[in-house]
C-alpha cells in the first residue's frame, strides 16, 4: 500500500511504563511513514513521561487524547449537553446512539459513550482502529457500530486478557468480538492457540509480537568470577504473575549456600511491602535493594551492571499470564545471560537460542537449580549474550515486528469483510 495507513490506539492509559510495547508500536510504524493517533480510554497514565525516551523523542503525548471522565459522572452529567449539541451537528439524528443503552450497554445511560464519541468527534475516520487488549474491543466495536468511528478492527491479545479475564467472565466473553473485528494479534503462539479454541477466525489471526527498541540497551558481554558479589536484576511490575516471591525463595538458598549476591529489584506495584518483608524474613534485607519504578534508560544501566537477569513469571491465582515479556528481551538485547521459567509465551521466546537457562515455574528450588547451572556455565556467557541479542534483533526488534504488523493491516484493508455488522440506523 502506497499511501499512509491511518491507525488509532486504543489503550486503557498513556503513557504506562510496563507496557513500552505501545511505544515502541507506535514508534515503528510512524518511522515507516504511517500515522498514528492514540486514545487512552481509562485516563493518563504515569506523569512523567520521560520514563520512555521514545514519548518524547515522537512527540506521542501531542498525538494522544486522554478520556477522562469515566470516574467523574457529575462532570459527565454537567457537560453532557455541549458534548450532545457537538455531537448533533457532526452526526446528526445518528448522535442519539451515544446514549442508546442497546448500542452501548451501560456506556449509553451514563454517558460514557456521549463523551467518548465527542472525544472521536471529527478525527474518527481511520483506516485500522488496534485495540491493545481484547478487553478494549466491545467499545471501539460499538462506536463503529454507531458511526463515531471507522476502520478495520485489530484486537491485540497480549496476557491478562486472554487468560485472568477470560476465566473470570468465561469462555463466550469474546463472541461478538471474534465474529465482528476483522484481524486478530497474539503475542505469542500460547495465546494465539488459546484465541482460536475460543472463537477466532484462523484467517484472521496473526502472530505479532511485543517489540523493543534494541538500541536503547547497550550489548555488554558478561563475566563472573567466584568470589566477588554476583548482580541479580530481576525487573517488572511486583504482581503475583511476576513470581518474585520464588526468585527472594531461590536466592535465600543460594546465599544460604554461601554464595555472595546482591538482588536489584526494579519496579512498583501493590506486593511491594510483602517482597521486602520476605526478603528481610529470608535474611537477604542487606543483599536486596528495591529501586522502584524506573526510566528506561535507568533499567539500562541497571542492565549494564547486572551478572545474571531472573524473570520468574508465574500463572497467578486468577488465571493472569504473561506473554513473550519485553523485560527479559531487553536483557537478552543487552547480552545478559538469564534465568527464567516455562511460563506463558517465554518458552517459545528462547527456545533453541541457548542464551539461558529454564526452569518450572512456581518453583524455588528449581529456580535455585538453575542458577547453579547457569554460574557453572559462566565461561559460555559472551556467546550466550551474542546469540540472544541476535536472536532479539531478529524476531523482536521494532522493525521486525513493524513489518509484520503493516502486513497484516494491508491484507485486511485489500480483503472483503466477510463479517459486515449491522451499522445503527440514523
Amino acid at each position: 500500500m502506497e499511501r499512509p495507513i491511518r491507525i488509532a490506539f486504543f489503550v486503557h492509559r498513556f503513557p504506562v511504563v510496563s507496557e513500552a510495547f505501545i511505544v515502541n508500536a507506535a514508534a515503528g510504524l510512524i518511522d515507516a511513514g504511517h500515522e498514528v493517533d492514540i486514545y487512552a480510554l481509562h485516563g493518563a497514565g504515569e506523569a512523567d513521561h520521560g520514563r520512555h525516551g521514545l514519548v518524547s523523542d515522537y512527540g506521542l503525548e501531542d498525538r494522544t487524547s486522554v478520556f477522562r471522565l469515566r470516574e467523574r459522572p457529575r462532570a459527565r452529567l454537567a457537560w453532557a449537553p455541549l458534548a450532545g449539541a457537538r455531537l448533533l451537528a457532526a452526526h446528526g439524528l445518528r448522535s442519539s446512539a451515544a446514549v442508546d443503552a442497546g448500542v452501548f450497554g451501560a456506556d449509553g445511560p451514563s454517558l460514557v459513550a456521549l463523551h467518548e464519541a465527542d472525544m472521536f468527534r471529527g478525527r474518527g475516520r481511520y483506516d485500522i482502529l488496534h485495540c491493545h487488549f481484547g478487553t478494549l474491543a466491545e467499545p471501539v466495536l460499538n462506536h463503529r457500530r454507531a458511526g463515531f468511528l471507522s476502520g478495520r478492527v485489530f484486537v491485540h491479545f497480549r496476557g491478562y486478557d486472554i487468560s485472568s479475564f477470560v476465566q473470570e467472565r468465561g469462555e463466550q466473553v469474546y463472541d461478538r468480538v471474534f465474529r465482528e473485528a476483522d484481524g486478530f494479534f497474539a503475542g505469542c503462539t500460547t495465546f494465539r492457540d488459546r484465541a482460536l479454541a475460543l472463537g477466532a477466525a484462523p484467517d484472521r489471526m496473526s502472530l505479532v509480537f511485543s517489540p523493543v527498541a534494541i538500541d536503547k540497551f547497550p550489548f555488554r558481554a558478561r563475566a563472573w568470577i567466584p568470589g566477588e558479589p554476583l548482580r541479580v536484576l530481576a525487573v517488572g511490575r511486583l504482581v503475583e504473575k511476576k513470581g518474585f516471591r520464588f526468585a527472594l525463595d531461590a536466592l535465600a538458598r543460594l546465599a544460604d549456600e554461601g554464595l555472595d549476591l546482591r538482588f536489584d529489584v526494579v519496579g512498583d506495584g501493590p506486593l511491594r511491602e510483602a517482597l521486602q518483608a520476605q526478603a528481610a524474613g529470608l535474611g537477604l534485607a542487606d543483599r536486596t535493594l528495591f529501586h522502584g519504578a524506573a526510566t528506561h534508560e535507568q533499567i539500562a544501566a541497571h542492565l549494564n551492571r547486572a551478572h545474571i537477569f531472573l524473570a520468574p513469571s508465574t500463572t497467578a491465582s486468577n488465571g493472569d499470564q504473561d506473554a513473550s515479556i519485553n523485560t527479559l528481551k531487553e536483557a537478552m538485547a543487552a547480552g545478559c545471560p538469564f534465568v527464567t521459567t516455562t511460563h506463558g509465551g517465554i518458552p517459545e521466546m528462547v527456545a533453541g537460542v541457548d542464551a539461558g537457562i529454564m526452569a518450572p515455574e512456581a518453583d524455588a528450588p528449581a529456580l535455585a537449580r538453575a542458577m547453579r547451572t547457569l554460574l557453572d556455565r559462566r565461561a559460555d556467557w559472551p556467546q550466550m549474550g551474542l546469540r540472544g541479542q541476535a536472536h532479539i534483533r531478529e524476531t523482536y526488534s521494532i522493525e521486525a515486528v513493524t513489518a509484520a504488523t503493516v502486513a497484516a493491516y494491508e491484507r485486511a484493508l485489500s480483503a472483503t469483510p466477510s463479517h459486515a455488522f449491522e451499522r445503527v440506523a440514523p
